[in-house]
């Protein structure tokens, strides 16, 4: 899977060394963030990070343990009686940037005088319930628990703030999307309404939609360049894996099938990143489709590929392609919270125990390699978190009877999705509920609304931030 994700990858606190779960649209970039893309309007410093004490385990009355939770206020647009808007963190750590202009968040905050609150979520970033990532530790790391830290921490905003009878409304994208549609659906009382971009509501044991729409996206000549690659990289790693180690600049040499497994699915991770943020208003790739496919179209495929292939390393923060499946398993086995991969194995943990989104190459509609499997996947679960033997089954059932998954009951919400983005397939396309909003973005990548924007914006998103503040204006002037 691309090192997401639900959102989420980035380093999220990601290295091109893991590839589980997906990006994090809301935490992926922010490493390169350095207030270059503030919005022009604002004249907004960085604020200190703030922190609430929050319980461990909110189901366990015996269990008085608590935690402290890191959030960060933007109050610069607020005027007494105006809305809250609530930035909930999803798979990845969180920065100032969540409050000072990264997303469009702030052009409505100015627009409506509201108070802008980020909260990260449990088990990432510096929000630990518990001192290391253990196997043991993380089963308090679920939906459920993370939610009720949102609604417990929501009062107690309104309470510091005095916050009296403004409205809330939670945004979130890719995972904490789906996090903030389900706060409104959870905690109405508490949450007025909800932007929910790009929000992956339907969880899925594997996921081969995902390169197919990656193949969709990038069009049926660079799909074939990429197939093109994969077959010829396939024959090679049968008779000259040498010249495949060389080329591609792998980390490790390639032995196993799990290694191939490996090495094959991280060549997947540029192109599919490439096109899950085609176009966004931000900083997380180093080209778009056009680009990409362009490079790829010259000359002798397999150079060309292994050129762009080794870039994108380079610019992800990695200096070679990863090919070895034990020292992949290991650097995941590490449980130190502030560890490079401390992001990437929480988001796992939840993949394996409750969402899935495994991206498997097992379709014939896609270019890359069917060495990507879902028992690769499964075993990558079972070695990371243990016992080994234990059958990993994420509670696919569970999450859809909970929240609904796409038949999505809530109300005063907003579900934008980019037809571009291999994640729309998970998400709320069409409903029967009038009460809440689809909205479709033919050209639109993974949280394409939530992002400043931009003078060559196509309509449909356009016409999707006009929703948004619609929707908000709604909600904050109803009786």
């Amino acid at each position: 899977m691309k090192y997401i994700i639900l959102s989420l990858f980035l380093t999220i606190l990601v290295t091109n060394a893991v590839r589980l779960g997906h990006d994090s649209a809301l935490n992926k970039g922010l490493k390169y963030y350095r207030g270059v893309d503030k919005l022009s309007a604002s004249s907004v410093s960085d604020p200190s990070p703030m922190w609430y004490t929050q319980q461990v385990d909110h189901f366990d009355p015996s269990n008085s343990d608590t935690f402290q939770q890191q959030y960060y206020v933007n109050s610069t647009y607020y005027a007494p009686g105006g809305p809250i808007f609530l930035v909930l963190g999803g798979e990845g750590p969180l920065t100032a940037g969540y409050v000072t202009g990264h997303f469009v968040v702030n052009l409505y905050a100015q627009k409506f005088n509201a108070l802008i609150v980020a909260v990260e979520h449990r088990f990432y970033g510096k929000s630990m319930p518990k001192p290391d990532l253990s196997t043991e530790n993380l089963k308090f790391l679920t939906t459920q628990q993370a939610l009720a830290d949102y609604a417990t921490f929501r009062q107690y905003i309104a309470q510091k703030y005095n916050t009296g009878n403004g409205k809330w409304i939670s945004f979130g994208g890719s995972y904490s999307g789906s996090l903030s549609a389900w706060m409104r659906l959870k905690y109405p009382h508490l949450i007025d309404g909800a932007i929910a971009t790009s929000a992956p509501v339907l969880p899925q044991l594997d996921f081969p939609e995902y390169f197919e729409v990656v193949s969709t996206s990038v069009g049926p000549t660079c799909s074939a360049v990429i197939a093109n690659v994969t077959a010829t990289v396939t024959q090679m790693l049968a008779n000259d894996r040498a010249s495949v180690q060389s080329i591609f600049n792998a980390c490790d040499p390639i032995v196993t099938d799990l290694d191939v497994a490996t090495f094959m699915e991280s060549l997947s991770g540029g192109v599919a990143e490439t096109v899950q943020y085609n176009n966004d208003n931000n900083k997380y790739t180093m080209s778009n489709i056009t680009t990409m496919c362009a490079q790829l179209e010259q000359g002798d495929p397999l150079q060309a590929f292994a050129s762009f292939n080794n870039r994108y390393n380079t610019f992800s923060g990695a200096n070679c392609t990863t090919s070895s499946y034990n020292s992949m398993i290991q650097s995941m086995q590490d449980v130190d919270p502030n560890g490079d991969n401390a992001a990437s194995r929480s988001w796992t943990w939840q993949t394996c125990i409750e969402y899935g989104y495994f991206q498997v190459g097992e379709s014939p509609n896609q270019p890359f390699s069917s060495t990507i499997t879902l028992d690769y996947f499964l075993q990558q679960c079972t070695d990371i978190f243990g016992p080994p033997g234990y059958q990993y089954q994420p509670a696919i059932d569970w999450i859809i009877a909970d929240y609904g998954a796409t038949d999505y009951q809530g109300s005063n919400v907003i579900l934008p999705n980019g037809l571009v983005d291999p994640w729309h397939i998970l998400g709320v396309l069409q409903t029967t509920n009038p009460n809440i909003q689809i909205s479709i973005i033919p050209e639109g990548a993974h949280c394409s609304d939530l992002y400043p924007p931009k003078p060559n914006d196509p309509a449909s998103l356009i016409a999707t931030r006009q929703k948004e503040v619609a929707l908000i204006s709604s909600i904050i002037y109803s009786k």
